[in-house]
């Protein structure tokens, strides 16, 4: 899929926030957290958009790597996704008890989402092979109707949020005025 849709699907990891009733002015980093956990996955890839991040600091993982480093390889893998919780579990809980899970449901939706156009190493390190979530014949192009739908939908899904939580969001400013 593309950038703003894994961006966009994953900054919908802020729902997050409203199932376990912690839902203050704070939200806006979950947010971030959730879209920049959503294009993660991707710093194998040659022409992400993670790359025009943070001045290139992630270029180092960029290019063709061969084996568990390939593009969907590791870095699509559940051994990832819990890689990335644990350690912002350990080094970030502390900022917002959310934000390991918010970093780690958006960073796991990237690779599921890449199910749909391809084969991924959901099992990687521990088996090389590539599942697709849908069959050949289903599976979808990047750019695509279905990359389009799903960007919409996820739009459709933070503006819920936001319009669902606007007098919770308001209140921090209403009480300075």
């Amino acid at each position: 899929m593309s950038g703003y849709t894994h961006a966009a699907i994953g900054a919908n990891a802020v729902w997050l926030a409203a199932l376990t009733g912690v839902v203050d002015e704070r939200v806006v980093v979950l947010v971030a957290a959730g879209a920049l956990a959503g294009l993660l996955p991707d710093i194998d890839a040659t022409s992400a958009k993670i790359h025009f991040l943070f001045g290139g600091v992630l270029s180092p993982f960029r290019g063709r790597h061969s084996g568990v480093f390939q593009h969907r390889g590791i870095f699509h893998s559940i051994f990832a996704v819990a890689v990335v919780f644990a350690l912002s579990f350990i080094f970030l809980r502390q900022y917002n008890p959310l934000l390991p899970f918010v970093l780690a449901l958006g960073y796991a939706s990237h690779p599921f989402i890449d199910g749909l156009n391809t084969g991924v190493g959901y099992l990687f390190p521990f088996n090389l092979k590539r599942y697709a979530l849908v069959p050949r014949s289903l599976q979808t192009r990047v750019g695509g109707p279905v990359d389009q739908l799903l960007f919409f939908l996820a739009i459709v899904g933070l503006l819920m949020f936001f319009l669902g939580h606007m007098e919770i969001l308001l209140m921090p400013l209403s009480l300075s005025v």
